[in-house]
Order: C-alpha cells, then sequence, then structure tokens
C-alpha cells in the first residue's frame, strides 16, 4: 500500500490539508501503446563524477496528467492557449460505488458549482491502480451520461482514478470527446485513496510544452 499523502501544514497560506494525489512517475501503469517511463542516468555522484545527471523519456499521457481539446479535435485548444487559472479552481472530490461505469446516479443531490473541478473517487484508488506497474484492463471510467450532465453543470475539470475517463478498448472515446468539445479539461490518473470527500482548492500545474495535447502534472489539493 503506497504511503497516505496526506501533510499538516503551518505556514502563510493557512492551508490545513495538502494532499498529493499525483502518481510516481516511475511506479505508474503504461497505458497500452504508449512510451513507457524511462530514466538513464547519464552521470552519477556515486560513480564518482563530479555530479548527478539523468535523461527522461516518456508518453505526454503518462501518469497523472491532463488532456486538452487538441488531444482529439483538430481545431481544439493546446496547453499554451489557457490561463494558469484554469489550473487552479476549486474542486470537489465525489466518492462513487459501482464497479462499473459512473453513473448519474453518483451525482444525485449533488451540488455542482460552475466553473468548478469535478473529481470522481472510486475502487480505483482504493485498489490503488496508479500504484501498480501492470495495467488494468477492469477499471472504474465515466459513463457518457455523466459526461453530459457534466457539460449541462458547465464544470471547468473533470478528474478520474485512472489512466481513462473512458471504458477500455472504446476507440471512439465518447466520453473524452464529449467534455474536451465542451472545452473541459481531463484530469486523468488522479490518486484519491487517502482523500475524504468534500470541497478543496486544486492545483494541477502541467509542463510548459508548446502545442501540448496533453502533460503530466503535479496535482495536489488543499483547504
Amino acid at each position: 500500500m503506497p504511503p497516505v499523502s496526506k501533510i499538516i501544514l503551518n505556514n502563510p497560506l493557512d492551508f490545513k490539508e495538502v494532499y498529493d494525489i499525483s502518481a510516481p512517475l516511475n511506479t505508474a501503469p503504461t497505458y497500452p501503446g504508449d512510451r513507457p517511463y524511462f530514466r538513464e542516468w547519464m552521470a552519477r555522484l556515486d560513480e564518482g563524477n563530479d555530479y548527478s545527471l539523468s535523461a527522461l523519456a516518456f508518453c505526454s499521457h503518462a501518469g497523472t496528467h491532463l488532456d486538452f481539446p487538441n488531444h482529439l479535435l483538430k481545431s481544439g485548444g493546446a496547453q499554451e492557449q489557457y490561463s494558469l487559472k484554469r489550473f487552479i479552481i476549486p474542486a470537489k472530490v465525489i466518492s462513487v460505488s459501482e464497479e462499473g461505469p459512473v453513473l448519474p446516479s453518483s451525482l444525485l443531490g449533488c451540488k455542482i458549482d460552475k466553473g468548478q473541478a469535478l473529481l470522481f473517487k472510486t475502487g480505483n484508488s482504493e485498489k490503488h491502480l496508479m500504484h501498480q506497474a501492470a495495467f488494468s484492463e477492469e477499471f472504474v471510467y465515466l459513463s457518457l451520461d455523466v459526461a453530459r450532465l457534466c457539460v449541462a453543470a458547465e464544470v471547468s475539470l473533470v478528474g478520474i482514478d485512472y489512466l481513462s475517463a473512458d471504458k477500455y478498448g472504446d476507440d471512439s472515446m465518447p466520453v473524452h470527446r464529449t467534455l474536451l468539445e465542451n472545452d473541459i479539461l481531463i484530469l486523468e490518473g488522479i490518486d484519491l485513496a487517502a482523500v475524504p470527500c468534500g470541497r478543496y482548492s486544486l492545483i494541477c500545474l502541467p509542463l510548459s510544452i508548446k502545442d501540448a495535447e496533453a502533460s503530466p502534472v503535479r496535482a495536489i489539493l488543499v483547504r
């Protein structure tokens, strides 16, 4: 089991709780067909060099990452077209009990604010799937009806706790398309195992890469 990632802080920003919801790149699973994470040491202090230096290679959809509209849409926006404010937003974590797709019933009685992030905590987090190197085809994903509800609610971002918001093997990617066509960013590969349901501020800054259709992020929740 991965270590609990809750940190109690005493700092000028007055965050009482900080949760790291990112999966380490070197231990996260790789989506089939993607380039796996690789780190090559160019020089190491323990080998007699004067410094340590490594080179990294990985897919832009590796580990915890954001999908932008140009991932699937020819006219969709790339990463640099978004203000940094889109990556620092109010968020709500919702617990989902279903083992299959997340259904609209999971949102019954849930107050969803326009412009917020909606993060789904499913059995994927309970099983710690983002901390298992072997890819699992049996993960909880979002139903198309839930994606449509997110569009109707005008959320800014939707998060899911595995590598895809869509069912594995569905190459039409209906959930991705529905969200991205409506300018809703998708945060995939988060780990919500240690996070209580409720309201937070989400910080998920992508790497600064021109024309990026996706980017790994270090995602945290604070309150």
